[in-house]
């Protein structure tokens, strides 16, 4: 299960002097640290039935190493659709992660490999066994550059990612400029209070739509001319 906070900045000059202004550091603990740069593909079937069941399938790149195929399963969350934890960029899934040598996604090899993960492999089964037999297509991108932090605070153990770049569908695109806070270890609160002391100090907003359901709404866009 992946917990995490999304948080969005106006700039990448703002979103990078949170993560090293005094107040930030006077009370995060920070263990390591790591910048990469990600490509990822998000995959759908010609009649879209990963979207309807509000399923992601992701092959991701990370530049100079393997390839990491996930697929997550949650309510896509998109504009109308509010809770509290939503309202302040909460939100939780069920994640799985393959690493692979290969650029392409192959469903049954995902769905062995997957049985013995922690999360619930009959919601998995759901979601993916429908596809099987079907010819898998991309439908749209994001191409970023990850700064991630890992840290201590409040007794949690969080990672706080820093994400600058592009969401890239039907030929448009939107930028990346934000702060994902994911919970490794501990308990939510931390998470939240993390939230609220970096909102105190900064223009941030809360961020409620994935990077994926803004891809969707690049093509939505795109439809509707």
């Amino acid at each position: 299960m992946e917990t995490e906070l999304k948080l969005s900045f106006p700039d990448p000059e703002t979103l990078y002097a949170a993560a090293s202004a005094p107040w930030f550091l006077e009370k995060v603990e920070i263990k390591s640290e790591k910048t990469e740069e990600y490509e990822n593909s998000y995959l759908d079937t010609k009649d879209r039935i990963l979207e309807k069941s509000r399923t992601s399938m992701r092959i991701r790149h990370v530049i100079g190493q393997k390839y990491i195929h996930t697929v997550k399963t949650t309510p896509v969350i998109t504009q109308g659709e509010n809770t509290r934890e939503t309202a302040m960029g909460l939100t939780s899934k069920c994640e799985w992660n393959v690493s692979s040598d290969r650029s392409c996604f192959d469903v049954d090899a995902f769905l062995r490999e997957a049985k013995n993960m922690e999360d619930p492999y009959e919601v998995l089964a759901a979601a993916l066994v429908p596809v099987l037999g079907h010819e898998l297509e991309t439908v749209c991108k994001t191409a970023f550059k990850r700064r991630t932090i890992t840290a201590g605070f409040l007794g949690s153990t969080v990672e706080i990612c820093l994400d600058t770049g592009d969401c890239i569908a039907s030929g448009r695109s939107c930028p990346i400029c934000e702060m994902e806070i994911e919970l490794i270890s501990g308990g939510i609160a931390p998470v939240e209070e993390l939230s609220l002391l970096i909102r105190e100090h900064t223009n941030c907003r809360p961020l409620t739509v994935s990077k994926y359901a803004r891809c969707l709404m690049l093509m939505r866009e795109n439809e509707h001319g």
